[in-house]
């Protein structure tokens, strides 16, 4: 489809993913990330030319994510697709009672503000033109409560809160926003124990699958998150809107 694309996080998981599908569908992809090394891995490994970029990025810093935006329109001389997939879990095992001030602080700007920045840099330019597709990698956790996890459930949910506002805002003005949900995803970011728990056998595997994975009784690959990202990132997806949709295995079920 010859988009220009920006993925944040798009250095490995499910941002590499996306990146590879959106290149095989015709894209040119920008990737970021704070690591040089794992960039200049990614791009290698994506194999794709001058249709694949690192910039570095660390999506913490308001001047850094405008950066990565307008360096890339300086290059392309546009934007189509923003790929919101930076983000994670800044305080792990963090309860209400528990959590510090600094710490809901610190989630709020890895997985809100940043897609914030990034949109409103990038609104810039689709706007102008007409044309654009916005999408903001949520969670599961965006959609149900995780006890000990508050900075990140607190901060998914308002990540799609944030992606049915901006699409409220921009959809009538030919750019779609939309929230991706993954469930359990095997990537990187999973940690051994719970990955070892859903991947291994007997008694424990069973009750650990059902619970994380729903239906589907295993993780979900980063490359069916990729696929739907494909769909949303055409020109043929302008009446999907607004949405936050979950990729699960029918853990959430809406």
């Amino acid at each position: 489809m010859g988009h220009i694309v920006i993925i944040t996080g798009g250095t490995a998981g499910i941002g590499l993913a996306c990146a590879r599908r959106l290149i095989d569908d015709g894209g040119t992809v920008v990737i970021s990330g704070r690591s040089a090394e794992r960039g200049r891995k990614a791009v290698a490994e994506l194999a794709a030319g001058d249709r694949a970029r690192y910039i570095p990025a660390d999506v913490t810093d308001p001047h850094q994510v405008t950066s990565l935006v307008e360096e890339t329109v300086d290059e392309y001389r546009r934007i189509d697709v923003l790929i919101n997939n930076a983000g994670g879990v800044t305080d792990d095992g963090t309860a209400v009672a528990d959590c510090s001030d600094d710490a809901l602080d610190r989630a709020f700007t890895l997985n809100v503000n940043s897609a914030f920045w990034a949109c409103r840099a990038a609104l810039k330019h689709m706007l102008p033109r007409g044309y654009g597709r916005i999408i903001n990698m949520s969670s599961i956790a965006g959609k149900t409560g995780a006890a000990g996890l508050v900075g990140y459930t607190t901060t998914k949910h308002a990540l799609i809160g944030f992606t049915k506002t901006l699409a409220k805002e921009v959809t009538t003005r030919g750019v779609t926003v939309n929230a991706l949900c993954p469930g359990i995803t095997d990537t990187d970011m999973i940690p051994r124990e719970l990955h070892g728990a859903i991947v291994g056998s007997g008694a424990d595997f069973g009750a650990a699958a059902t619970y994380y994975t729903g239906d589907l009784g295993r993780m979900v690959n980063p490359t069916e998150v990729a696929a739907l990202v494909s769909v949303l990132a055409s020109p043929d997806a302008g009446a999907t809107s607004g949405t936050a949709i979950s990729i699960d295995g029918g853990f959430t079920q809406f």
